[in-house]
């Protein structure tokens, strides 16, 4: 299954600029998903991370699938972890 995580409007620029950093992070913390940053967009909560699962999928014969939809548990520790390395990034800067 694939995500696309929304960052909050006041840190899109600094998501973006570590964009790669950022997909790498949740995709070593959530094995066997695949995360993908995708720009502002007016869904969710402005100050919080939004987490959008794609919800379906092309088969190898073509067809399109759905998946089953994530547990709210996974969806949560998905959003935790976009805070926390968001406050992480915060203390980087801060320090150099």
């Amino acid at each position: 299954m694939e995500f696309i995580i929304v960052p909050p409007f006041e840190q899109r620029a600094v998501v973006m600029a570590a964009k790669e950093r950022f997909e790498n992070y949740l995709g070593n913390r959530f094995p066997g998903y695949r995360f993908k940053v995708g720009p502002f967009a007016p869904v969710g909560d402005e100050e919080e991370f939004s987490v959008l699962p794609l919800m379906n999928f092309v088969g190898d014969d073509g067809q399109s699938y759905m998946c089953a939809p994530p547990h709210r548990w996974l969806m949560q520790e998905i959003a935790h972890s976009c805070r926390e390395f968001s406050q992480a990034k915060d203390r980087l800067v801060l320090v150099q």
